[in-house]
């Protein structure tokens, strides 16, 4: 039996099955990235036998999709600034987010199991004053950012160190 406030859910996708269980929130993150996961899948039925697949942006080699708490791992991020930015490449490079708020970073860098910064607003003022990131309309009322080509060169030079 379910504990309280839980749930437990099965979907399955051509083969492929996925079964969760926990709170409402955690079950419905899993069963979209399991969803996500299948659109690449589907898309390789297609695929003359023989070709291989194109590596998929945010993926490991072999389809294995790259933690928020890897990529923060692989970069090494030594301030708030810096993670700020890390989480927005996150976002847009690995959760296929077209862009970000400034909560949304800091609950990316709090899935990394690292401290988020205590006014996210100034840790993405300063990556604008930088150049790495910029604003891109709002989302959901709020201001919505993404990174800029420097943004996104900053973080993968860090990757390739």
């Amino acid at each position: 039996m379910s504990g309280k406030g839980e749930v437990t859910i099965r979907v399955r996708i051509g083969d492929n099955e996925l079964e969760v269980k926990g709170p409402k929130a955690f079950v419905e993150n899993k069963v979209q990235e399991f969803v996500e996961a299948q659109k690449t899948t589907i898309a390789d039925r297609g695929r003359a036998p023989g070709k291989e697949a194109p590596q998929a942006e945010g993926h490991l080699p072999g389809g294995k999709r790259l933690s928020v708490a890897q990529l923060f791992k692989k970069t090494s991020p030594k301030s708030d600034v810096d993670r700020t930015l890390i989480a927005g490449y996150y976002l847009e490079k690995y959760a296929s987010h077209e862009n970000f708020t400034t909560a949304e970073l800091a609950q990316t860098i709090r899935n990394a199991k690292n401290n988020p910064p205590k006014n996210p607003s100034d840790a993405v003022a300063k990556n604008i004053r930088k150049g790495l990131i910029m604003p891109s309309g709002d989302k959901e009322g709020k201001i919505a950012y993404v990174l800029t080509t420097d943004g996104e060169e900053a973080v993968e030079n860090l990757l390739q160190q």
